[in-house]
């Protein structure tokens, strides 16, 4: 038993008092003359007999009266806690995408909402609650219930260790309190990175998992995007099931609005399958694909942006060659040519495609800014010269790490081997041909390149022209000078699809989507003044991200926003500069869930709970306050009348 005024319990001291009063009273005895002394003597016996049982009786329910009514001022009352103690409930309500799911009431997030609604009637007690992308402190039923109205879905996801510390900053200042805490979500693997010390739980904390009726979910995970041709370019879809599917999913593809074309997804019992779209490399294209799936909604749809081609930058260094003019037309190109002693360094950046056109010694200073020209993804072509300085070579391909060139060889060889399966010839020919009339050259180079690829190959099976991938970039090795002197390669028919296509086959296409996170760091290509700004928006959204600007580029970085998929325009004043497209993040598109009894290994904290219901019904009985005070009024009362009738009946 608990008093909620424990102090005024000190006033059963003040019972001494009656006791002092009754045990020490004292009575004058009046003489009353009488005849018969006898009977007088017998009648004194037995009064004095009756009256000491009487004082007894009275002494007795005297002090219990004043006990239950000092009792019944003091409140006591039942209870597992004080009357002091405060109760506070942190519930923590996951509204990520992942709880769009639809369990057997309808979407999980909503019918858990309604269901939080319904049996919340909080006696003393606050609640908190937490989603993904915001905290409210401390809200009444009515506050509470409006909240989880408007709850909407938020692409951010929470580590359930990140929940806790949010709990307990959320808790730690709260004094004589009582702290429970809910944990209400589907538990997905994506959101649980560390196990171990997720157990590190010191308050009552409880676990509902909601569970979708239907464990399968089909999805567009990704796109990439190849350019075929300065024509046309191939979206390849990436598109993932959850379990072994055999469905045949019809996929749509829009620019902006337009209904561009449908294909159908062929899964064939498996969980991943794709699909290729082709369109004109001739627009702004700003695409969406859709399928359609009744278990996860955020993830039907993907949105990728293509900015309309501008020229391709060309740069030949070293000799005039008359075939690089006519390749490299005025009307698809920026197609230079300029002597290496008359070369601007700064134009080295701007190019998408530089040409060493047998140049005899490559300077230092040069090689250094084609290692740069490289990492950022431009394409080299290095043609040698006939008197080319082999250490000059070799220093450029140790500083470019793709081998190194062994010797000057003069024997005349023919070119006899074409690899088809290479991206540069792969789509030249209809067919292989077999009576191919073969060029050759009397001087070439031999190398070893690490890692490289042949496009063609010499009759003694030295690679003729060869790839090798440079991090972002590719570079392209000749092994002989091309002039009419050494070599007739010129007149063949594969000089122009493949000088054609080093530009075309590899031009590096810009990012096609970005996915939603934290933090984004975007480089839009683009000049601007010093003080201008480039900003950010959409039909919703209107913002200035953080910027770093270069001499070719300005660096977006996008952080603490809550960005919803779709296309952004980035601008420049009023300014189309590019558009940008975000997707959510498909991490939670995989349907993968954590076995909750192994959280409650060796932590008594934690519990798991079977329904909301059973949560609530604990709350409100560890609330629960039996009140003692009316019995002990009750009490104070009944003794009173037993008093009251020894008085006037005892003795009698």
């Amino acid at each position: 038993m608990h008093f909620k005024h424990p102090e005024i319990l000190y006033a059963l001291l003040l019972l001494i008092i009656p006791i002092i009063v009754h045990l020490f009273q004292l009575q004058r005895f009046v003489k009353v003359p009488f005849t018969n002394v006898q009977f007088l003597k017998n009648i004194e016996q037995q009064t004095r007999k009756s009256t000491k049982l009487k004082k007894w009786l009275i002494l007795i329910t005297r002090l219990l009266l004043l006990t239950s009514l000092i009792i019944a001022f003091a409140q006591p009352y039942f209870s597992n806690f004080s009357t002091q103690t405060k109760f506070n409930t942190t519930i923590y309500l996951d509204n990520s995408f992942s709880m769009q799911a639809k369990g057997s009431e309808g979407e999980l997030l909503r019918s858990i909402s309604q269901k939080i609604i319904k049996e919340n009637t909080p006696l003393n007690n606050t609640i908190s609650l937490i989603t993904n992308d915001a905290i409210f402190k401390n809200l009444d039923v009515k506050s509470l219930k409006n909240k989880l109205i408007s709850l909407k879905y938020s692409s951010t996801k929470l580590d359930l260790n990140t929940v806790l510390l949010k709990i307990n900053t959320l808790n730690k200042h709260l004094i004589n309190t009582l702290n429970k805490s809910l944990l209400i979500s589907d538990f997905q693997r994506a959101n649980f990175k560390n196990k171990s010390s997720f157990t590190n739980v010191n308050s009552p904390l409880s676990l509902l998992k909601l569970t979708p009726k239907k464990n399968i979910n089909v999805f567009i995970d990704s796109i990439t995007v190849t350019k075929n041709n300065l024509n046309e370019i191939t979206i390849k879809v990436l598109i993932k099931s959850t379990s072994n599917n055999t469905s045949a999913i019809p996929i749509s593809l829009f620019n902006n609005t337009k209904l561009i074309g449908k294909t159908t997804a062929q899964f064939k019992n498996s969980t991943v399958t794709t699909v290729k779209f082709t369109i004109p490399d001739s627009l702004d294209f700003n695409g969406k694909l859709s399928l359609v799936d009744s278990s996860l909604k955020f993830d039907n749809d993907f949105y990728f942006s293509i900015s309309k081609p501008e020229k391709t930058n060309v740069l030949s260094i070293g000799n005039s060659s008359e075939f690089l003019d006519r390749i490299y037309t005025e009307k698809e190109f920026n197609y230079t040519s300029v002597q290496l002693q008359k070369l601007n360094y700064n134009d080295i950046q701007n190019q998408h495609l530089i040409i060493l056109n047998e140049i005899a010694v490559i300077p230092p200073e040069l090689t250094q800014s084609l290692q740069s020209f490289s990492k950022d993804g431009g394409i080299l072509v290095i043609i040698p010269s006939k008197n080319s300085n082999l250490n000059s070579y070799n220093n450029i391909f140790k500083t470019l790490d793709i081998g190194i060139i062994t010797q000057k060889i003069e024997n005349e060889q023919k070119i006899t081997t074409i690899n088809y399966e290479h991206p540069l010839i792969k789509d030249v020919f209809e067919k292989r041909v077999s009576n191919f009339q073969y060029p050759k050259t009397i001087i070439y180079y031999k190398a070893y390149l690490k890692n490289s690829s042949s496009v063609l190959k010499l009759a003694n099976n030295t690679s003729f022209i060869s790839s090798k991938k440079n991090k972002e970039g590719i570079i392209y090795w000749i092994s002989s000078p091309l002039n009419s002197n050494i070599s007739n390669f010129l007149q063949s028919p594969l000089i122009v699809p493949i000088f054609y296509n080093f530009a075309a086959k590899n031009l590096k296409i810009n990012q096609p989507y970005y996915t939603i996170a934290s933090e984004n760091s975007i480089d839009i290509k683009t000049t601007i003044g010093k003080d201008a700004i480039l900003k950010i928006e959409n039909k919703t959204q209107k913002f200035i991200p953080l910027q770093t600007i270069s001499q070719n580029k300005v660096t977006l970085k996008i952080q603490g926003l809550h960005l919803q998929s779709g296309f952004y325009q980035v601008k420049n004043n009023d300014k189309l500069i590019k558009t940008i497209a975000f997707n959510y993040n498909r991490d939670e598109s995989n349907l993968t869930y954590i076995d909750l009894k192994s959280l409650t290994i060796n932590n008594k904290n934690i519990a798991i709970i079977k329904s909301i219901d059973d949560f609530f019904n604990e709350i409100n009985n560890q609330e629960q306050i039996n009140w003692l005070f009316k019995w002990f009024l009750v009490f104070s009362i009944l003794f009173l009348l037993i008093e009251m009738l020894i008085l006037k009946y005892f003795n009698k």
